[in-house]
Parts: structure tokens; C-alpha cells; sequence
């Protein structure tokens, strides 16, 4: 470590860009993948049928040229481009995507709701294969742009989650605990990435070191643009306090009135709703008393923005006589929640929504397990049979209208609580070129470039 400066300095190679990242990588296998920082990286290195252009809010051709569905939307078929190799150099055809749309219905993973409605994939030759339904799915191939979907070789090896081969514009040269090294695929089937590789370092940033792009910063100014979904606040059914329907909603009413986050906070806004443009009814009051003299147990992870804001909860239930008891737990433990669920009473939580915002609401609502376990049985059904009239309507305005509805009965009803909108950014050197980022605060990283130090 005591070379690492002396590395991170100017660099003789102009199209090498180096990024800090807070934390090391849990998975890039695309079937475990859950947190914004693995998604993201698992988009560069792999590909997926179909992408999304967030100027027009339109699915558009990837590794599938073309698709159509049958009347009733229970049967797709997608056209492959040909040609299209793995960075090992092995086809991508249509065996793979079989293979790899299959183990998304068979194998456990967070997003394995989604795909429960896949009866039958034929493969027709190897360019084209079909998607047997179980019900109409106007949102099929919308499930297949999430980094979950992307495409993976038939045959894997023992370290794939850690050295991946995909087929995207970049390749995973090294991979340790401290270091994520990128190559360009100079093979790639659109046009090769700007830059030469990328190196991630997971470490906070030692002074005077020449990082060019710093990922998850705090952006401060009411100019800057809000994320796409929301920071908010989640109650346990199963816990004393908020299995009773009144009980929760006093303990949520109490919390949201007024916001925990000042109008004029330059870091965030208060949210009115899960979307920064939805305004949704408040939390229905409810005449039950608070559970004055208990001691509850919020959960949070490891992130800046969230430290304020459970605080601000915690001195809200001061005042009602109520105490707080925060755990702050590193992400991947985090997402073993099932190791620290039943002990909690509130979850602290955001949610960032990619670029096709109807698929990820429906994905959010549909496919987060926290959110399925903190409904209960009941809820959890309600919410399956709104999702599964979503999934047949086949107009996107419409679909957007019936999240908002949902969303509106779990705010009005207390099983959870936006609280906050967050600034998204980076900060990045003046010599990144090509900087645009999506709904989710990330950029492609294939159109980074640097320019010359005195350019």
C-alpha cells in the first residue's frame, strides 16, 4: 500500500480512468446482484436482449435485433444479432439466453419473483427463440433490460461471481478485494468503449491522490437534480407495535408530521411521494397511543445521507417518550436480512430507480423481498393481484397511473413512509469528457473519455 499514491498519480496512459468506491464488491455474477454500485458495474461487463433510451422512455434493439409477441402477450420471440461473441470469444447465441433467462425463473435470487410467470423457452435455431407465459406479460421484455437479465455463457466457472466473462464493452481483467480492473472489449458489437480501462480502489480517497470520477457523492444546491425514486421508511408487521393496522399508523402519522427533512435542506427535499412527481395523502391518523416507554429497534446500512435522518427519527420518538435503538449495518449484511428481521421494528431504507422508471416501479413493488415480508400475508397478496392487472395492460401511461395508486394505500395505510428525495451527482474531474447521467445518478461508462491535461 505504501506505492499506492505514487500509482494513483498522473498516469502515462490518457485513456485510463481511475474511480474510488467505498466498499468492496459483493458479487458480479448478474443473478445476485441487488445494490446500485454491483448493478451498474455488471451492465459494463455484460449485455442484455433488449436496452432502454431514457430521452424517449422507449425499449430499443441490444443483443435481440427485434421481437414480437402474440396477441394475448404470452408468447415472445426474440431475433439475436449474429456474430455476437463472450469476452472468451465463445457465441452468444440462442442456447445461452435460454440458459441464462432459465436459471432467472429456477435459481434462488432476490429478483426470482419476477420471472415466476415463464412456463416454457423454446429455441428455434440459433438466432431465435420463444417465451412461453403463463398469463399476458405486456412487461416481458422490460424484464429482460434489468442487470439481472443480462446474458452469461453456458458454462461458468467456480469464479464467476468474483472474474465474470460476459459480452459487453468491457471485460474484467483483475479483480481483488481492493482493486476492479476493466478492459475494453475491443470485440464488442457497438462501437468499442472511448477509453482504454478503468480501475475501481476501494478505499476513501487519501489526499493529493488523482482520482478522476468519484462515485456516491453528497451534491449540495437546489439546481441539482433529484433521484429518481426515494429515501423511506419501513415498518415491521410481525414486531408488537406495528402489527396492529391503528398502532402503525399512529407511530408512522407521528414520524411524518411535520417532514424530518427541512424545505431548505440544499442535500435533499422532503418527499411527497415515492416519485419525486407524485403527491400522495399522508398517512391516515389513527387514534392509538404511541408505545411511550418501549425502546424500538431501527435498521439502517452504510450511508452518509441516511445518519442524519435516523437521528431526526430518533429525536422525534424522544419527544413522544419513545426510544430508538439504530443498527447500522454494512450492505452486505444488510441484505441477509433475514438474520436481523424479526428483531426490528423500522427499516431505513431508499430505492433507486433505473432508467425505465414503469419497470422498475413494478419491479420495486413487486420483487423487493423486504417489502413483501414487511407487508404480510394479506398485503402481499393485495399487492400481487394490482401487480398482475399491471402486467396486462399494455399502455405504459396507464401502468404508471396504477403504481401511483398503489403507492398511495401503502403511504395512506402506514406500511411505509417516504421521507426524502436525494441530490444525485459526482464529482469529477474537468478532464472527464462524455459525463451524462441516468435516472439512477450513474453514467455509461463507455462514453468516458479524458481529455488532455491542458485541453
Amino acid at each position: 500500500m505504501a506505492q499506492l499514491p505514487a500509482y494513483l498519480g498522473a498516469s502515462a496512459n490518457r485513456r485510463q480512468l481511475r474511480i474510488p468506491i467505498h466498499r468492496p464488491l459483493a458479487t458480479l455474477d448478474p443473478l445476485h446482484v441487488t445494490s446500485r454500485l454491483e448493478a451498474h458495474l455488471v451492465r459494463q461487463v455484460f449485455d442484455r436482449l433488449c436496452s432502454f433510451d431514457i430521452a424517449t422512455q422507449t425499449l430499443q434493439p441490444a443483443l435481440a435485433h427485434s421481437w414480437q409477441a402474440d396477441a394475448s402477450a404470452r408468447q415472445w420471440r426474440f431475433w439475436l444479432r449474429p456474430g455476437v461473441q463472450f469476452h472468451d470469444g465463445s457465441p452468444l447465441d440462442a442456447w445461452a439466453v435460454a440458459a441464462s433467462v432459465q436459471r432467472l425463473h429456477e435459481q434462488a435470487g432476490p429478483w426470482m419473483q419476477q420471472y415466476r410467470g415463464l412456463r416454457a423457452i423454446r429455441v428455434h435455431d440459433a438466432l431465435s427463440l420463444s417465451f412461453d407465459l403463463a398469463d399476458t406479460d405486456w412487461l416481458w421484455p422490460q424484464r429482460l433490460i434489468t442487470a439481472n437479465a443480462s446474458i452469461v455463457p453456458v458454462r461458468r466457472g467456480d469464479d464467476f461471481a468474483q472474474l465474470p466473462v460476459g459480452s459487453g464493452p468491457f471485460r474484467v481483467a483483475r479483480h481483488s478485494a481492493q482493486r476492479l480492473s476493466l478492459e475494453a472489449n475491443l470485440r464488442y458489437y457497438r462501437e468499442r468503449p472511448l477509453l482504454d480501462g478503468i480501475d475501481l480502489w476501494v478505499l476513501a480517497a487519501p489526499a493529493g491522490t488523482d482520482f478522476h470520477l468519484r462515485l456516491d457523492q453528497p451534491v449540495s444546491g437546489r439546481s441539482q437534480p433529484l433521484q429518481s425514486a426515494c429515501t423511506y421508511l419501513l415498518a415491521n408487521t410481525r414486531r408488537p407495535w406495528c402489527r396492529n393496522d391503528a398502532r402503525r399508523r399512529a407511530l408512522l402519522h407521528w414520524l411524518s408530521q411535520p417532514p424530518l427533512v427541512a424545505p431548505d435542506d440544499p442535500l435533499r427535499e422532503p418527499a411527497s411521494g415515492l416519485l419525486p412527481d407524485w403527491q400522495q395523502p399522508g398517512v391516515q391518523p389513527a387514534a392509538a397511543p404511541l408505545p411511550a416507554g418501549q425502546v424500538l429497534t431501527l435498521v439502517t446500512y452504510e450511508l452518509a445521507s441516511f445518519q442524519p435522518l435516523a437521528q431526526a427519527i430518533a429525536d422525534r420518538l424522544a419527544a413522544a417518550g419513545v426510544g430508538l435503538r439504530i443498527r447500522t449495518l454494512d450492505y452486505p449484511r444488510y441484505e441477509r436480512f433475514a438474520d436481523w428481521w424479526q428483531d426490528t421494528d423500522l427499516v431505513l431504507s431508499s430505492e433507486v430507480l433505473h432508467d425505465d422508471r414503469d419497470y422498475s416501479c413494478y419491479e420495486w413493488l413487486g420483487g423487493n423481498p423486504l417489502l413483501r415480508a414487511a407487508l404480510g400475508e394479506g398485503g402481499a397478496a393485495r399487492m400481487a393481484a394490482a401487480l398482475q392487472t399491471v402486467q396486462a395492460t399494455p399502455s405504459r401511461e396507464a401502468r404508471m397511473q396504477a403504481y401511483q395508486r398503489i403507492a398511495n394505500w401503502l403511504v395512506a395505510e402506514g406500511w411505509l413512509l417516504p421521507l426524502s428525495h436525494e441530490r444525485q451527482g459526482v464529482a469529477a474531474s474537468p478532464r472527464v469528457g462524455g459525463l451524462a447521467l441516468g435516472l439512477n445518478g450513474w453514467m455509461d461508462f463507455a462514453s468516458l473519455w479524458l481529455r488532455d491535461d491542458d485541453g
